[in-house]
């Protein structure tokens, strides 16, 4: 009888949450992973991971692409290219090594380099979590400036909420002044303030457009 050979061949794991599916656009995935937009759009510009078009065209960047743009906000050391493209391999495909690296359970090492990528990942798909509630828990505010939502069966918008912990504002206080909301909103809120910056943006400004055409 043989012995069965060992397969090298390693299969990413499974996202909890339902997060396989979901998709974020450039501003969300830089929203979630706490980085700027154009770190974003280059990283997707020098290829070091993939990403897809949906169905108008638009970048569609999947919940391991954030994983990995947060694994990148949060590590101690910068990374160069060649590196970081191994990484997101690694991360998205299942790779157990590549550029010189290797990973053993929440542990990734080159040389004298060992850095805990576990932390990182279960912090980003925490965020994930959040920021796909946080989605479905919006609500169009008809009587506020364009684009500006709030929570459902609230009156409390969002981007107000978010404008307050740019500006420091202790979440645990936040929870007392808007009891209708709880963690998740909070955190949500912080990340969904980058996504719209309120007057002067695009969308209201052709909003002020329309009413001034009427």
């Amino acid at each position: 009888m043989t012995a069965k050979k060992k397969t090298t061949n390693q299969r990413p794991r499974r996202l909890p949450h339902g997060l396989e599916k979901e998709t974020f656009s450039i501003k969300e995935a830089a929203a979630i992973a706490g980085l700027a937009d154009k770190t974003v759009r280059n990283e997707i510009y020098v290829d070091l991971f993939r990403v897809e078009l949906d169905d108008k065209s638009r970048v569609a960047i999947s919940a391991r692409g954030v994983i990995y743009l947060r694994l990148i906000h949060l590590l101690p050391v910068q990374l160069g290219p060649k590196d970081r493209n191994a990484l997101s391999r690694m991360l998205a495909e299942g790779w157990p090594g590549a550029e010189g690296w290797v990973r053993k359970g929440d542990t990734i090492s080159k040389g004298m380099v060992s850095l805990d990528v576990g932390v990182a990942e279960r912090d980003a798909i925490e965020r994930l979590r959040i920021f796909v509630r946080g989605r479905g828990r919006l609500d169009s505010d008809t009587g506020g400036p364009a684009g500006d939502m709030l929570f459902k069966e609230t009156a409390i918008r969002v981007r107000l909420v978010g404008a307050l912990l740019a500006r420091g504002a202790d979440p645990k206080k936040m929870r007392e002044a808007f009891p209708a909301l709880d963690a998740d909103d909070i955190t949500f809120a912080g990340m969904f303030a980058r996504l719209n910056k309120g007057p002067g943006s695009a969308s209201s400004g052709r909003a002020r457009a329309a009413r001034a055409a009427r």
